[in-house]
Parts: structure tokens; sequence; C-alpha cells
């Protein structure tokens, strides 16, 4: 997509109905289907590094950390993410599954990435950002397409693809496989030596299908659906017996995510100037590893009514409901109780435009409450001054990240930091973390100024600014006061509590750039300061998690890439990445470079070299966590063939 098709592409993300690139007043970024083509990734994760404002991080060969200036980790909470307006984000942690998240990438039309709140539009866990993987009308799917390929790390991936049109419906169907290898030792893989290869494999099978009627000028409807079974294995402790002073063992396990989706949408014009949207989804999954075993089916309706044109508004109305049903099996380690959840929210956005739509005005609100919550609202104005070359934006809104399952129901046996059972130093090495329902919503303001401009028609430069208020943010306490109960037993009891008032401000920039006909430039830069206080408690506990916080993310993180087609038959191209150091230096900062190199002897082929991390044999991005241990990722190269045929 060159830059003048990027910047009147109509996107959805920001406002939930269409506007253009250029006019949007917030800081979105598109990740375009040429983009994820031409960098070579094997999966959405590493999609995302393209975009500015994105940590994205690899624990394991199967586990990744991906947020949004700031408080990033495994269990990332303030960000939400769909699929085709679908949320994949877990209401049991208010996080993502990743290694679950797969879809054919040539069968991604967009990625739409609004880095700031959305939760005047889309509600709860919208917080620092929103992402939106946008697939293909099946209209844009025609004919035959398959995809395979190997390689030292990705064993072997393929994917297949049959699109066709019968009058007006056109339809797709898909079916895909992946497997990966797993990565090397660290040197705190208890049992491994360090550069050993560790057993976080990953299988993955999954199959779907799109529909897509326009049923006539005025209505046009949508069904697609999804089926996915992964295996992958994983390194950790368990603890068949938590008891303070029973030994911990280190293993090697299995995992199994499976999971199903169907979605309808409808979107019909009403009369002209009144356009009505709804959306029903049914999404079952099911997680199974050695510490959690879930079942979670989520039932959701989307309604929303679009005005436009009305005394120079366009004002949009909209209603959700969402149930929820989780089925828990406990372990020794892990209990949740079974319980079924709702949600009910309504929004309005309201955006007046003046001088002919060269200064826009957008208002909107959001009141959502949930089953752990009371009614919530999250307010939001924007105001916007453009052209068709130019923009300028500023941003005030509130936002809520609400309390989880977890936080309410969790009993977690969990093995303390660096304690390693012996019934010589009898050390309590036995941590129970608690959610107990004293988790309230974390309130958080954010205030953003931004523009864009376009110095040429070959050229685009945007940049963005923001400061965000945290208050209550929701983390671990430790009581060890010899007060609690369980300190005599050598149990050290951890507690989720809102114990952290924080502050964030930062940039973003992103540049694009069409140096000739042949070559494309790209980058951006994010800079990212954070501070959190302990409060209301404030002890000698509660300073680590301070400083747990403030670690979470690298400062500095930037991105160039070239794109280059010296002939038509030809495609070479290049992205290297920086993320800083961080967690208390512990991942020091590193860069990355991809290369990919294409040929197309024919229209209908593609062969492709792709290498990746080629600066360094292995490395490590990212620290164990309390449901994997990390690994070190390695150099890797595949080769891939695509076959199109219409």
């Amino acid at each position: 997509m060159n830059i003048e098709d990027l910047v009147n592409v109509n996107v959805t993300t920001l406002s939930k109905r269409e506007e253009r690139y250029m006019a949007t007043a917030g800081a979105v970024f598109v990740i375009t289907s040429d983009d994820i083509r031409r960098s070579g990734v094997r999966s959405i994760p590493d999609a995302l590094r393209l975009a500015p404002g994105m940590q994205v991080t690899q624990t394991n060969a199967n586990q990744f950390q991906i947020g949004i200036r700031g408080q990033t980790d495994f269990w990332t909470d303030l960000l939400l993410v769909m699929v085709d307006g679908r949320p994949i984000y877990n209401t049991t942690f208010s996080g993502v599954w990743w290694v679950a998240q797969n879809y054919p990438l040539e069968e991604i039309d967009r990625i739409e990435v609004v880095r700031g709140p959305g939760g005047a539009i889309w509600g709860s866990n919208a917080v620092n950002g929103v992402i939106n993987i946008i697939t293909k009308h099946a209209g844009k799917s025609q004919g035959l397409r398959v995809t395979a390929g190997a390689g030292t790390e990705e064993k072997g991936f393929g994917n297949i693809r049959y699109g066709a049109s019968s009058g007006g419906l056109d339809y797709r169907l898909y079916a895909m496989r992946e497997t990966r290898d797993g990565g090397l030792a660290n040197v705190d893989s208890f049992g491994y030596p360090a550069g050993s290869d560790m057993p976080d494999f990953r299988r993955m099978k999954q199959q779907g299908f799109r529909l897509d009627w326009q049923a006539s000028a005025a209505t046009r409807v949508s069904l697609h659906g999804d089926a996915y079974q992964i295996h992958s294995g994983q390194f950790g402790y368990w603890m068949p017996n938590p008891t303070p002073l029973n030994f911990v063992e280190f293993s090697r396990s299995h995992n199994g995510y499976s999971g199903k989706n169907i979605v309808f949408r409808l979107e019909n014009e009403l009369m002209p100037g009144i356009d009505f949207k709804g959306q029903l989804f049914y999404d079952q999954y099911k997680v199974h590893t050695r510490i959690i075993r879930e079942k979670k089916e989520t039932v959701d309706a989307d309604l929303q009514f679009d005005f436009s044109d009305v005394a120079n508004q366009n004002i949009s109305l909209g209603a959700n409901l969402r149930g929820t049903r989780s089925r828990f099996d406990s372990t020794p380690q892990f209990q949740m109780p079974s319980r079924t959840t709702g949600l009910t929210s309504f929004f309005i956005n309201d955006e007046l435009s003046m001088f002919d739509g060269l200064f826009r005005i957008i208002g909107g609100v959001k009141v959502e409450k949930n089953s752990f919550t009371k009614w919530e609202s999250q307010p939001s104005i924007r105001a916007i001054a453009s052209d068709d070359d130019w923009a300028i934006w500023v941003a005030a809104s509130k936002s809520a990240r609400t309390p989880n399952e977890m936080e309410n129901g969790l009993r977690w046996n969990r093995k303390a930091s660096g304690c390693w059972t012996s019934p010589v130093t009898r050390v309590a090495c036995l941590v129970r973390q608690t959610g107990d329902g004293n988790v309230r919503t974390e309130h958080v303001k954010t205030y953003e100024i931004g523009g864009r401009v376009r110095p040429t028609e070959k050229s685009l430069i945007e940049v963005s600014a923001f400061k965000i208020i945290y208050k209550g943010v929701p983390d671990t306490w430790q009581d060890r006061s010899l007060a609690n109960p369980l300190i005599p037993q050598a149990i050290v009891p951890e507690y989720l509590r809102n114990v952290l008032n924080g502050k964030a401000d930062g940039f973003e920039a992103n540049f694009r750039l069409e140096a000739s006909d042949s070559l494309t430039l790209k980058g951006s830069l994010t800079f990212l300061n954070q501070d959190y206080v302990d409060y209301p408690i404030a002890d000698g506990e509660t300073v680590w998690t301070v400083r747990s916080n403030l670690e979470q993310d690298p400062k500095v993180r930037f991105h160039v890439g070239s794109s280059w087609s010296p002939v038509r038959s030809l495609e070479l191209d290049a992205n290297l990445y920086f993320y800083g150091p961080f967690r208390d230096n512990n991942v020091t900062g590193h860069h990355r470079l991809d290369l990919r190199a294409a040929y197309k002897p024919s229209d209908e082929l593609e062969i492709s070299v792709v290498g990746q991390d080629m600066l360094k044999l292995k490395h490590v991005e990212n620290e164990s966590n309390s449901m994997q241990y990390a690994t070190q990722q390695q150099q890797r190269w595949y080769v891939q063939a695509t076959y199109s045929y219409d």
C-alpha cells in the first residue's frame, strides 16, 4: 500500500465507525497486509513489532508479553485486543493467551493499533491501547492459495485457502498447521545446562471460514468462524503437595489450548443518514496446563445506530450485553470457583464538524457494569484540525480497568521467589496468593496531543505525546506481620490489592518515505518514562512492587525498515529493531535484525527466504514469570513458497 492509499484508508477502531486515516483524532497506526508480508514475520505478535509504541517481547518459543505505554508483562491488563471487533482478551486475568492467537497472515487485511485509551467506545480494559486485527472480506480472497515452508526453528508450516463467489455471496475456507521448535536454556533453567534444548515447542492446527453476503443495496451480512487446537511444552516448577516444607519439583510438562468461535454481523442502512450495525458472537476455549485448567464460554451481543449529518453532527449510540460461564478444575496449586458472570454497557459518541470539516470536536462516554463492579463511566473529549495533508489533534480521556475473576476468588499456591525448599534450612517457600474480592476499579486519566503531516506526496510523518495518571493500580501485597495466622505455619500470605498510584509520560514518532518507485523507508521511535508510588499501603513489601512496575518496559525503542524492489520479480526487505534494557537491567538492551528476499518467477508463485534475529546466535528477550521459565531465542531461517491461482 502506497502512502496515498494509506492516508485515505478507512479505519474503524478509534471511533467504531469508518473515518479516513489522515483525519483521525488519535494516535492510530495501520499495519497493512503488505507490511506483514514483506516483514517476513510468522506470527501476529511479531507483526505488532512494526507499530510504534508497542512493547513486544518473547519469553520463550510460545509465550509473548505485549503492551502499550507501560505495565507490560504476562498479565498485561490495560490492553484490549480484538479480531474483527470480537474481544479476545481473557476475563479470568484481563490479558491474552497469545499462544492461542493465530490466523493465516495472508488473509489479514490490516491491523489497526490505537495507542491511548478507547474506553469511551470499547469499555473497560481499553486503557492504554486497542488492537483490532481485521481479516479480509471474502471477496478479496478468491481462488486457491497454498503457502508452505520450513526452517531451522519453524520446523514446518503451511496453510491453504479457497474462495469463490455465487451471486452476491462471497466465501472463504482455510486450514493451517505449524510446528515450532523450543528455545535454549538460560543460566537460570534449573536442571538444564545453559544452551541446551528446552521443551517449549508448539504444534498448532486451525481451520475456519468466512461468508460475506450483499443481501441488498442497503444490507450486508457476514458470518465467520474458527476452530483451533494447540499442543505446547514448557519447563517450570510444580508443587504436587503444596505445604510449606515440601520439595518443589522442576519438570517439563505439556499444555493444551483449544477453542472455537462463530461471529454473525449485520449492517443495514435503515434510511438515508441512519445506519444499524449488529454483531453476535459465541466463543469457547479450553486451557489445560499442569497449573491451570479452565473452560470458558462467552456469548456477546453488540448493537449500534449511526446518525449522519444531523446539524453538522455524526452521532453513534450503542449497547453491549455479554454473558460468560467459566468452569475450573482445581489443581493442587491453583483453585478458582466456577461461575457465570455478566457485563452490560451503553455508549454515545458525538462528532461536531465546523468550518466545512476543517475543525471537529468529538465527545463521548461509555457506562458499564459487570458482576464485580458498580456502574463505571468512561468519558472522552477530542478535537482535531485537519486538511488533506496535515492534522493536529488533542484528547483527554478517563478510562477504567475493572476487577477480573482472579481478583475475586483465586487461591494460588506458589514458590517463593529465589527459594529452594530444604528440610535443613526450613525456610518458608510457600506463597499463598489470594484474590478475596478487595480489588477495586483502577481509574486512569490520559492527556494526549499529536499530529501528522505530508511534507510531500511521497512522505508521511506522525508524532504524539502523552501523560497518564494511574490511580489504584492492582498488584500483589505480602502481609508478613506476625499477626497473620499463616505466618506461624511457614506460609507467606499474598493478596491482590490496589497498592500503587503512578504516572507515565512519553512520545512516539514514526515516518514513511517513498524514496523512489522501488524503495520505501519507514521507522519509529518510542520514549516512555514511568513513576510509581506505593499507596495506600506503604511498607517493606510494596517497595518491591513499585520497583517491579518501574522495570516492566524499556524507556527507549526504535524501528527502521526498508522495502526495495530493484526489479518487478525481486523484493528485498530489512527491519532493524532496538529495545532498551529493562527488568532492572536483567534484560539487557538488544538489537534485532530481520531480513527477507523474495523472488516471483511468475504472477502465481512467490519464493522467499527469511532470516530473523540475525545479529546474535541467541539472546534473552524477557525474564521468567509465574507461568513459565524463559528461554533464549535463537537466530533462525526459513524458506517459504506461496502459490496462488484465481
